[in-house]
C-alpha cells in the first residue's frame, strides 16, 4: 500500500510540474491583432504569421522577465518589447524596444 502511495505522489508531482510550464507562461496560446497573430508555445518557441492571403511567417524562440519580451527570429535578429497585459491576461499590448521592418507602432492583440 505505501508503494502505491509513493507512486502516486510522484506521478502527480512530475505531471504538476510539467503543466506549470504553460501555467505560470501567460504569453501561451495565439493571439491575433488584425492580420497579425502571434502564436507563442509552452516550449518557448513561436510563430508570427503577417497577412492573409500573401503573407510573412516567421519562426523562432522567445524570452521574457518582469517588463521585456525578446523575439529571437529565426536565430538571426533578436526584437526586443515592452509589454502589459489587460483584462485578466486576454489582452497583450507590446510596444516595440527595438527596430524591426515589420512591426513600427504598439500593437494591442486579444487572445483566441
Amino acid at each position: 500500500m505505501n508503494n502505491k502511495i509513493k507512486f502516486c505522489t510522484i506521478a502527480l508531482i512530475v505531471i504538476i510540474s510539467l503543466s506549470a510550464c504553460s501555467i505560470f507562461n501567460p504569453f501561451v496560446g495565439k493571439w491575433k491583432s488584425g492580420i497579425l497573430e502571434l502564436d507563442f508555445k509552452a516550449d518557448k518557441s513561436f510563430k508570427l504569421i503577417i497577412g492573409s492571403t500573401i503573407s510573412i511567417n516567421l519562426e523562432g524562440d522567445y524570452s521574457y522577465d518582469d517588463e521585456t519580451l525578446t523575439l529571437s527570429i529565426e536565430g538571426d535578429t533578436d526584437v526586443t518589447f515592452s509589454y502589459t497585459f489587460k483584462d485578466g491576461k486576454k489582452e497583450l499590448v507590446l510596444v516595440p524596444k527595438s527596430d524591426f521592418e515589420y512591426i513600427k507602432t504598439k500593437i494591442e492583440l486579444k487572445k483566441e
